[in-house]
């Protein structure tokens, strides 16, 4: 059964816009917003399967691209959903234009380095000045829980628009190609 609300989280290349202190390097939609008439389809209808029919997605969760690539073996499986870059490109430039809701995101290096890579990566940071860090899957975790209650904070105050002209999803294939990664075996 697919969950209704679900949010997309999207790194990209940053972008400096005078509204912003900082410049955007990520960006948050809800994952109707995929099914866009301007994006590339069925590329963000196959995307918005991925985000809403997930086993164990849960309403109102974050869900970073990495994390579709991850659920998608890897990325070796996004041949059968389609160009995720080109999906995100136009998502980027619909939120922009102010033809969605979105959360332009600035994040830290911190954030983007656990966010922009699978759920079970493990990170060492090297400081010039001090000790290493280990990151890993709880500070993912983390991250996305700040990011999960900036994005409830926002529908407490009205629904989160996806846009106009959404088309439906596709139906085909029947069941999306669901293989997460194994680390273990690799």
């Amino acid at each position: 059964m697919p969950v209704e609300d679900v949010y997309f989280l999207a790194l990209h290349e940053p972008y400096s816009a005078p509204e912003h202190p900082v410049p955007i390097d990520a960006t948050i939609v809800h994952a109707r917003t995929l099914l866009h008439s301007r994006l590339p389809q069925p590329d963000g209808g196959l995307m918005f399967r991925c985000l809403t029919e997930f086993p164990d997605r849960t309403q109102g969760c974050v869900v970073p691209l990495s994390t579709l690539t991850y659920e998608l073996d890897g990325g070796a499986l996004w041949h059968k959903i389609g160009d995720w870059e080109r999906v995100v490109e136009e998502v980027v430039r619909l939120s922009r234009e102010r033809r969605c809701d979105a959360m332009p995101l600035g994040l830290s290096s911190r954030a983007t380095a656990v966010l922009g890579n699978g759920p079970y990566t493990e990170h060492t940071v090297l400081y010039i000045d001090g000790p290493q860090e280990r990151l890993g899957p709880a500070d993912r975790r983390a991250e996305l829980d700040t990011l999960t209650r900036h994005v409830e904070d926002f529908v407490s105050r009205g629904p989160f628009r996806p846009g106009a002209g959404l088309i439906q999803p596709p139906s085909e294939p029947e069941v999306l190609p669901y293989r997460p990664y194994d680390y273990g075996n690799r």
